[in-house]
């Protein structure tokens, strides 16, 4: 089921148990509690192994199958009976039921019960996601099941709005299932929908049913909605009908065994669905352990590469002013221009002169080869070794920049 794909690891935990609740209130619900019509099913194995889609033959005695009205609900993957239905005069079932024993999820089913009046209750199973995590409301999950439920069962047809269904959620197989959702944080509700239109040219009634589950996170509310059943009969004879159905319902009677097996195996797919989560959150973990690991080592090694080079720039550095000082190219007059000075100015791509007419240090941007002054706190740069300083105005004698020792 592509369903399930798409659920998170809590929404799926929720959702093998919301499966349950929709087989057991369609298959299992009994205001009975009596099970001695199957005994202590000894004849029926509880391990089926894994079930793979294909056709198993059920293996139920033909007394189980039709006697005096009662019918046997039948489990093709589990092979296990699930429960024995008895039918009003003249209702036949439809059924075609496998569900993979390994996770609970049904592989096939399809179970469907029609009266000698063109009455039709079918039982479904699908699920739709709405909340948070979707950016789909309720409305629209619920309103997107209606024309698969329906199918191609009416024509003209008219809908009704959306309500809850106190006959659904008087029921017992309902009502323990909801208390055992509660426990997990979820709530649990029954809907209907009445529904009118024409069957083969006649007008027919109709209810569609819906189970509603919803969980607050803490992104805000997400639930399922469950399209659970649509029941519908000739308008002259919905009313019976109606009631003959909940009679079907109400003398139903469950194999313990198959409930017993089905809730080992839900509690054995809810604890691996876990095991599953907390083995992701590890891996997660480890991988955000060597992520951060990697991010320490790059950074440690781009430290160690800028130290490399500015400790390269302090050699060449050193190395030329050696070069300078061993020329003769720099000035020599007394001075506590620093190599830190000269580092500054290399920074602000500005040369230092000891001014002669102020006495001070003077800065000035830009760094050239030829520099002059007039000793009157003016002066002349240039890169053009072939100037000459008698062009300019006044007496220009060439000053050298400040050198550190």
């Amino acid at each position: 089921m592509d369903f399930f794909k798409k659920l998170t690891r809590t929404q799926k935990i929720s959702a093998i148990a919301v499966i349950i609740v929709i087989i057991g209130i369609a298959l299992f619900d009994s205001e009975d509690d009596t099970y001695s019509e199957y005994g202590a099913y000894n004849e029926y194995p509880s391990e089926a192994g894994s079930y793979t889609g294909g056709e198993i033959n059920a293996n139920t005695p033909a007394s189980y199958r039709e006697e005096n009205g009662k019918v046997v609900i039948y489990d093709k993957g589990l092979q296990m009976p699930i429960s024995t239905v008895t039918l009003p005069e003249g209702w036949k079932v439809n059924q075609d039921i496998a569900f993979d024993p390994n996770t609970a999820r049904p592989v096939r089913f399809k179970l469907e019960y029609s009266g000698p009046n063109g009455e039709l209750s079918r039982i479904f199973k699908e699920m739709k996601q709405y909340g948070a995590t979707t950016g789909k409301r309720f409305e629209q999950a619920y309103r997107e099941a209606i024309p698969n439920m329906i199918g191609n069962e009416l024509t003209q047809v008219s809908v009704g709005n959306i309500k809850p269904s106190p006959e659904a959620e008087a029921l017992p197989q309902f009502q323990k299932t909801a208390r055992k959702l509660s426990q997990q944080g979820m709530r649990m509700n029954a809907l209907e929908i009445e529904i009118s239109g024409q069957r083969n040219g006649q007008p027919y009634k109709g209810v569609l049913g819906f189970m509603r589950a919803t969980q607050m996170t803490a992104m805000g509310e997400v639930g399922m909605v469950m399209p659970f059943n649509i029941f519908l009969a000739p308008t002259n004879h919905f009313e019976n009908a109606l009631a003959a159905s909940r009679e079907i319902g109400k003398n139903t009677v469950s194999n313990p065994a198959y409930e017993q097996r089905m809730e080992q195996i839900n509690q054995r797919a809810m604890q691996q669905i876990q095991a599953d989560g907390q083995r992701r959150m590890q891996q997660a973990s480890a991988a955000h352990r060597q992520r951060m690991a990697n991010r320490q080592a790059s950074f440690n090694a781009h430290q160690q590469n800028m130290q490399s080079m500015s400790q390269a720039q302090d050699a060449s550095y050193n190395s030329y002013m050696n070069n300078l000082r061993n020329s003769g190219s720099y000035n020599s007059s007394g001075s506590d221009y620093s190599s830190h000075n000269a580092f500054i100015d290399q920074m602000h791509e500005r040369s230092t002169f000891n001014d002669p007419y102020s006495g001070q240090e003077m800065h000035l941007d830009g760094q050239y080869d030829y520099n002059y002054t007039n000793g009157l706190g003016d002066y002349y740069r240039t890169d053009d070794p072939s100037f000459d300083p008698n062009s300019l105005q006044g007496d220009y004698q060439q000053i050298e920049p400040q050198y550190p020792y």
